[in-house]
């Protein structure tokens, strides 16, 4: 799960300026309400091959929901396609990525009114990251079993233009850190690297080896977490470097960090970890019951003392995101659109 930008703003000679960014937005008394989605979470729902069944949910930090939110706000606008994959931000703008439709639908991250749409180089786009006024989104190639078609869209934020960057490795989730972007070089059980791009160079500078099948990762304090089937590796980006490993429970997959606490899932069940462990937990905080053949745990996140579950259900009917306190009580249960798969804070 993908970690956002605070902006501290104040109103100066009627105007706003903004000053810098981290995962959430702090509203002072007295400040201006950037949007109505500006204090929450979305909930990407995936949906199906129908192009209608995908959406987007918002769930307020004072638990009220939202679904469909972007033809609520965007009445007259084609769709977003389908098979929604993930979403990414920058300071002011939410991209919306169909793996379906092969698109990017780019709308203002507080009010979510539509911006524009970028439809062309993409290939099975994956997962997105910006850095110095371009977004750079990964694509999976026509074939899905080989890593030779994978390649970078890069979009010009500034006209919307995009062109293509041949990686010739896994394009799988992208996280940008310190102007380098980190892609996870592996999915549906092949790769097992994180390859340093350098977006001045246009050029992987380092493939990083892990020696597992990387399914996520997640960055603090300038080390790079990568969790995958029974490993967990720390890599220092100071250097670039395989730092440490500690394994995990077989299994193990999605992976958030928290006021320096490693959460990751194996299963149904959530572990918890310090982040300078060096042996891993014997026994989950909890697991929760799903009926979902292929959904369970399809969508995980863990902020401000709360940790979101999403149940992607048969992937034809509304599904559910569980929200749970750190020692596993239930806190809230919340029916969705079709296929939850990532949570999104603004």
């Amino acid at each position: 799960m993908k970690k956002m930008n605070r902006l501290f703003f104040a109103i100066l000679s009627c105007s706003i300026f903004l000053a810098s960014c981290s995962d959430d937005n702090s509203v002072d008394e007295g400040d201006v309400s950037l949007g109505q989605y500006e204090d929450g979470v979305f909930v990407l729902n995936e949906g199906n091959s129908n192009p209608t069944s995908a959406s987007i949910s918002f769930i307020s930090n004072s638990g009220v929901l939202e679904n469909d939110v972007f033809s609520n706000v965007n009445p007259v606008q084609v769709s977003t396609g389908s098979y929604l994959q993930s979403m990414f931000f920058d300071e002011s703008k939410a991209f919306i990525i169909s793996g379906q439709a092969n698109k990017i639908t780019i709308v203002d991250r507080y009010t979510f009114k539509f911006i524009a749409k970028v439809d062309a180089n993409f290939t099975n786009p994956r997962y997105g990251a910006v850095v110095n006024g371009k977004a750079y989104v990964t694509n999976a190639g026509a074939d899905w079993n080989s890593a030779s078609d994978d390649f970078l869209t890069v979009i010009n934020l500034s006209d919307y233009s995009t062109s293509k960057i041949a990686i010739g490795n896994w394009c799988e989730k992208i996280i940008e850190e310190d102007g380098k972007i980190y892609i996870m070089n592996g999915y549906y059980d092949s790769g097992s690297a994180i390859s340093v791009f350098n977006p001045n160079t246009n050029a992987i500078e380092k493939v990083i080896e892990l020696g597992f099948l990387p399914t996520s990762f997640e960055e603090e304090n300038n080390i790079l977490y990568v969790v995958g089937p029974g490993k967990l590796a720390k890599i220092n980006l100071s250097t670039n470097t395989l730092a440490t490993s500690v394994n995990l429970p077989a299994g193990a997959k999605n992976l958030d960090i928290d006021n320096n606490k490693i959460y990751f899932t194996v299963a149904n069940a959530v572990y918890e970890m310090p982040t300078n462990a060096t042996t891993a937990p014997t026994a989950p905080i909890f697991s929760y019951q799903s009926n979902s053949e292929f959904g369970a745990m399809y969508g995980f996140a863990v902020k401000d003392d709360k940790i979101y579950i999403a149940d992607a259900g048969d992937f034809a009917s509304n599904s559910k995101v569980y929200i749970y306190s750190l020692n596993g009580s239930l806190l809230k249960t919340v029916l969705t659109g079709v296929g939850p798969n990532g949570f999104y804070f603004n």
